[in-house]
């Protein structure tokens, strides 16, 4: 009995110390008038940033970036709020424009990547080609001169079996006098790089009638093919061949040709092995 008194005693305290029925009810419609104020700010808010004109220059904004995502999500955004605003039309428009320059830009690197394959299979085309039936090799040779040994000569050759395909670099100094040339250079535009050689195997002389000959015959490495790509877009191409004596000559504009065509051939035999 003394507990349930003291429960109601404490009880009555809280309901005495709370707010009355009559408060509860004024702060509950302040509450909701509030709410309605938020309500109503968001709404401006919202009117601001979603209206028409709004979203026409976000439109504009993203269709110089060529910003196709946001373009279409503008559009969604105006066609839920303003359905019947004429800058639905306008924002489709923007859209339809950037997605058209896409694509013609996609044709474009589409008729691009062609040309550039014709012309690669073209240049192995032009290639004159000598089959080495006992050994199993298509040999290729540029079209534009025939790299003799005894010539001031600067050239690339393929060999070509059923396992590989790999270049060849010939280099070759004709003249009255013997060079000894041990080292051999190409360079471009300042950039030099040298082919180092064995002098027993890959380089060999001759000579007849007062002229003499040297040149070597070298295989191609990924960071000399590198180089070569390189160099045959330069402006001022040279061949330098340094020993007891030093003979350096411009390559000519045929030479570079030759040079630029095999690589593309190379290319070209590379990649259907893949």
């Amino acid at each position: 009995m003394q507990k349930s008194l003291i429960l109601f005693a404490i009880m009555t305290v809280c309901v005495a110390c709370g707010p009355s029925i009559a408060e509860f009810e004024n702060l509950k419609n302040e509450n909701a008038k509030l709410q309605s104020e938020i309500d109503s700010l968001n709404q401006e808010l919202d009117a601001y940033k979603y209206s028409p004109e709004k979203l026409f220059a976000d439109a504009q904004s993203a269709a110089n970036n060529e910003d196709k995502e946001t373009l279409a999500k503008i559009l969604e955004q105006i066609h839920k709020y303003h359905p019947q605003a004429s800058e639905c039309d306008k924002v489709q428009r923007l859209l339809d424009g950037v997605i058209a320059k896409e694509n013609a830009q996609k044709e474009a690197a589409r008729l691009k990547a062609e040309k550039e394959k014709q012309e690669r299979l073209k240049a192995v085309n032009r290639l004159k080609k000598k089959n080495d039936d006992v050994q199993g090799i298509t040999w290729y040779y540029n079209p534009y001169f025939t790299h003799y040994t005894n010539t001031n000569l600067v050239s690339l050759y393929m060999g070509n079996n059923e396992s590989s395909v790999w270049l060849r670099l010939m280099m070759s100094y004709t003249g009255d006098d013997w060079i000894f040339f041990e080292h051999a250079y190409l360079s471009y535009d300042g950039i030099t790089r040298e082919f180092p050689f064995n002098e027993y195997q890959d380089k060999k002389s001759d000579n007849s009638g007062g002229s003499v000959w040297e040149w070597i015959d070298l295989g191609v490495s990924n960071d000399d093919l590198v180089f070569l790509k390189e160099m045959v877009n330069g402006k001022s191409v040279k061949m330098q061949l340094r020993g007891k004596y030093t003979k350096t000559r411009k390559v000519s504009t045929n030479e570079i040709k030759a040079i630029k065509e095999m690589i593309m051939a190379y290319e070209v035999l590379q990649a259907e092995r893949q």
